[in-house]
């Protein structure tokens, strides 16, 4: 493992800060101000909208320029939206706007992650390690927000963000490999991203992406309002979520020596549907076993379709843009989350973790798909 793979893996996980934290700010200002399910879903919303933009944008700037340097920038730039964030008094209109910025600037990271990484070290391996940043990253960026607002109060869930980005976003200039550019036109790299499998892939992973953010933003609140958790209490049991991600992670690359990574994609589909089916029957540390179980079967698939594939296009030169548009789909899904969730949780959580377990058989039938044409 050499420093820049070092770098890379630090600096994606730093990216978390900004991008979870959210969901803990969530629940502690609609108690605080008043404000609507439907109003925080809208802000969640635009910072995924902004996300799913910004991922076709940078993945095909990205490669017109050192990923090192696209990625030092965004942390900066996010670092210091967060720092604004933590001035808006839980005003809607505040967080609405400074969360649509914010995730414009978020999404310079990881197209150019994927693109350094494929390129330095070429291997499935490598980038299926590179995953586990953003697993760990979220778990860690979880447990630590989670208890600098239950002390220090909500504002401090941005604030303490943009600390650890804007250090991060500095450093990452220290030592940057020189990488070459795309050696396609614009019209030509666009041509090359847009084949049936990155397009299949892009859909799955707004399927999955669906999943994913609602964990991420709604699980929270169903333990605070349903479970009568306190925040501190909220972080440390979703901090296990992506925590247990990584390990799924680590399985699913030793066991796809001896099965296809579509195929296993589709079986840890299958669990992660059966598990998320039964959150909301379950309490106490059932309900966390069954929540860590969700975060194994997720992140494995997940780092699957936003690394491993795009980074098989490295000899094409359309990584980034081939992460951008995967990732930028995948987003869309990720912002209908915000947008269909308050309603359906309005009228029982039962709904809401259904729809999810349904989600994940979808990714099955597009998996079988993409598999059958690889193998035409």
């Amino acid at each position: 493992m050499n420093k820049h793979f070092v770098n890379l893996w630090t600096s994606y996980a730093s990216y978390y800060f900004g991008k979870v934290n959210l969901s803990l700010v969530i629940p502690v200002v609609i108690s605080t101000y008043g404000l609507s399910k439907g109003q925080m879903g809208a802000v969640a919303s635009a910072f995924l909208f902004a996300y799913a933009i910004g991922q076709f944008i940078h993945g095909h700037f990205s490669e017109r320029f050192n990923p090192f340097t696209y990625m030092g920038l965004g942390l900066i730039l996010s670092a210091v939206m967060n720092a604004f964030l933590g001035f808006s008094s839980g005003l809607f209109f505040l967080l609405f706007f400074g969360e649509m910025m914010d995730g414009f600037f978020q999404s310079m990271g990881w197209s150019s992650c994927v693109r350094s990484d494929a390129l330095l070290h070429k291997s499935e391996n490598s980038s299926t390690i590179l995953g586990t940043s953003y697993q760990i990253g979220n778990s860690v960026a979880w447990l630590v927000t989670g208890y600098v607002i239950h002390y220090f109060g909500w504002q401090w869930g941005f604030w303490c963000a943009a600390i650890v980005m804007a250090l991060r976003g500095i450093t990452l200039q220290i030592g940057k490999p020189d990488i070459p550019k795309a050696a396609r036109t614009t019209v030509g790299q666009i041509r090359a991203t847009l084949n049936t499998e990155i397009i299949l892939s892009g859909i799955a992973l707004g399927i999955l992406n669906f999943v994913r953010y609602g964990v991420i933003v709604w699980v929270p609140t169903f333990l605070y309002q349903v479970h009568n958790m306190s925040i501190d209490k909220v972080g440390l049991k979703i901090f296990l979520i992506p925590l247990a991600g990584c390990l799924g992670t680590l399985m699913y690359n030793f066991v796809s020596k001896y099965i296809d990574r579509e195929s296993l994609t589709c079986y840890y589909m299958v669990g992660l549907a059966l598990v998320i089916y039964v959150c909301t029957f379950t309490t106490g540390w059932i309900i966390t076993g069954a929540l860590v179980a969700s975060g194994f079967f997720l992140y494995g698939p997940h780092v699957f379709l936003v690394a491993t594939l795009p980074g098989r296009y490295y000899e094409d030169r359309i990584v980034a843009s081939s992460t951008g548009f995967i990732d930028g789909v995948g987003y869309i899904g990720a912002m209908l989350t915000g947008v269909i969730m308050p309603p359906l949780i309005g009228i029982s959580w039962n709904i809401a973790f259904g729809l999810w377990a349904l989600s994940c058989l979808g990714i099955v039938a597009i998996m079988i798909t993409i598999n059958k044409r690889r193998m035409v």
